[in-house]
C-alpha cells in the first residue's frame, strides 16, 4: 500500500491554528494570499480580533466610518492600513487648485465627495481605482452667487448656507432658496434634523421649521437666540441644539446647549473661550476644536471636560473628524497640518504635514476634514489634499515624536 501524502489544507482547523501560532504576521499574510481557505481561517481567528479596535480601521460596533468606506476591507488589510496611519505612511495628491482663496467644506460618502467651490456645491464620484474623479458629476447652484460657508447632507437632502445669509434646500423636489439673515451678517454654520433647521451668523442663531404650502416650500422662524455660534449641531432626535460660541472672553464658557422646545439654555462647564468646530460623539459626549489650541472631550453627564489635548505648536484647531470608535483627526490653523488622536491616550499619535507645491505653499488653515479608513481629504484655501494610506504605496513621514526630531 502507498502512503497518502497529506497537505496543509488536509489538517483540521485546530491543528492549523497550532501551526499558525509559530508563524509571524508576515508569514500569515503570505498564507492568506496563497489560498482562500487558509485566508478565511487566518482572517477569522487571528486578524479579526487584532483589527477590532484599530484606529480608523476598527470594526467594533460597526463605527460610522464604515459607512464612508468605498469598499469592504479584509481584516489583514485593516491592520496594514491602520499601521500606515499611525506611522505617517501615505501617498499624497493635490486636487482642484484655485488661485482665489476661499473656505471649502466637505461631506464624504461611500460613493461621492461633496465639496464647495466658492458659490457652488459640487458632487464628485469616488471610484474603486482612485480616491476621486477630477470632473464633477453634479453642480448645485442658485441665483445667489456668494460663497457657501457651510452645508449639511443627510440621506438625499442638502441644506447649505451662504455668507450673505441666504440658504438653499435641495431634495427630490428641487432647490428652494430663502434669505434667512440680513446681508450685513456673516453666516457661519447650519444644520437640520427632519423639518427643523438651524442657522447661525456672527450676530445671532435662528431655528426654522420647514413647511409646504400650495406646493411651495418655505421656512418659518420658530426661535431667535442672541448667540453667535461658530459651530453647531442638532441632536439626532432634534430636541437639543449644541453650539460653540465664536467668542466668550469673559466667562470662557463657549460650549452651550439649547432645548429646542422650551428655549432653555445650558452653559456647560468647559473652560474655553471660542469653539471653531463641534461634533457629537453620542447623546452625552461632545468633541470640540478650540481657538485656545486645545481639542476637548466633554461629558454632559458630569458637566466637565473628561479629556483635553493640546497642540504641540500652540496652534488653534479649525476642524475635526471622528471615526466613530477611538480616532479623531483635528485640523489646525497653520501649515494645513492635521493631528491624529487616540481618545484613549493623553497626547497625539501622529501629525500630517501636506507637501508644498509650486502653486500651494501649505500655509493655509484646514477648513474642513473628511476621511474613511483609507483616505483623508483636507480642504485648504487653495486646493484639496488627498492622503492615501493604502498599504505598500506610501512614503513614511513620521512626526509621532516631534520633540525628539526637533532636538536632533
Amino acid at each position: 500500500m502507498h502512503a497518502t501524502r497529506m497537505g496543509l489544507k488536509d489538517l483540521t482547523t485546530d491543528c492549523l491554528l497550532c501551526i499558525f501560532d509559530y508563524c509571524s504576521e508576515a508569514d500569515l499574510l503570505c498564507l492568506c494570499k496563497a489560498d482562500p481557505a487558509l485566508e478565511y481561517i487566518i482572517d477569522t481567528h487571528y486578524f479579526y480580533p487584532l483589527s477590532y479596535d484599530l484606529l480608523l480601521c476598527g470594526h467594533r460596533n460597526n463605527p460610522r466610518i464604515e459607512q464612508r468606506n468605498r469598499k469592504r476591507q479584509k481584516n489583514y488589510e485593516r491592520i496594514q492600513v491602520s499601521k500606515n496611519w499611525v506611522s505617517g505612511t501615505y501617498f499624497e495628491r493635490p486636487y482642484f487648485h484655485h488661485a482665489q482663496m476661499f473656505r471649502t467644506k466637505l461631506c464624504l460618502e461611500a460613493n461621492y465627495l461633496y465639496i464647495t467651490h466658492a458659490g457652488y456645491l459640487r458632487k464628485y464620484r469616488r471610484t474603486s481605482y482612485d480616491a476621486l474623479q477630477r470632473r464633477y458629476e453634479v453642480e448645485f447652484s442658485t441665483s445667489t452667487q456668494t460663497d457657501i460657508s457651510d452645508f449639511v447632507k443627510k440621506q438625499d437632502t442638502i441644506f447649505a448656507g451662504r455668507v450673505c445669509g441666504s440658504c438653499f434646500h435641495y431634495d427630490a423636489d428641487g432647490i428652494t432658496e430663502q434669505r434667512m439673515h440680513p446681508a450685513n451678517e456673516y453666516l457661519y454654520c447650519v444644520d437640520f434634523v427632519k423639518d427643523l433647521f438651524a442657522t447661525s451668523t456672527d450676530t445671532c442663531c435662528k431655528l426654522w421649521q420647514r413647511n409646504q404650502e400650495f406646493g411651495m416650500a418655505h421656512f418659518d422662524m420658530v426661535m431667535n437666540l442672541p448667540h453667535a455660534f461658530r459651530s453647531l449641531e442638532l441632536s439626532s432626535d432634534g430636541q437639543w441644539l449644541y453650539g460653540g460660541l465664536y467668542s466668550d472672553k469673559g466667562d470662557r464658557r463657549a460650549l452651550r446647549a439649547v432645548h429646542v422646545e422650551s428655549g432653555e439654555e445650558m452653559v456647560f462647564n468647559s473652560n474655553t473661550m471660542a469653539i471653531y468646530d463641534l461634533k457629537l460623539k453620542d447623546d452625552q459626549v461632545i468633541f470640540t476644536a478650540n481657538f485656545d489650541a486645545t481639542f476637548r472631550m466633554f461629558d454632559r453627564r458630569i458637566d466637565r471636560d473628561v479629556a483635553i489635548w493640546e497642540d504641540p505648536f500652540d496652534s488653534s484647531f479649525y476642524s475635526l473628524e471622528y471615526d466613530g470608535l477611538y480616532a479623531a483627526l483635528v485640523g489646525t490653523n497653520r501649515h494645513s497640518r492635521v493631528n491624529l488622536y487616540d481618545i484613549r491616550m493623553p497626547q497625539y499619535v501622529q501629525l500630517y504635514f501636506p507637501g508644498r507645491t509650486r502653486e500651494h505653499k501649505a500655509f493655509s488653515p484646514v477648513y474642513s476634514l473628511a476621511c474613511d479608513s483609507q483616505y483623508m481629504f483636507v480642504a485648504t484655501d487653495h486646493n484639496l489634499r488627498v492622503f492615501d494610506f493604502k498599504a505598500n504605496c506610501g512614503i513614511r513621514r513620521d512626526y509621532s515624536n516631534i520633540n525628539g526630531l526637533m532636538k536632533r
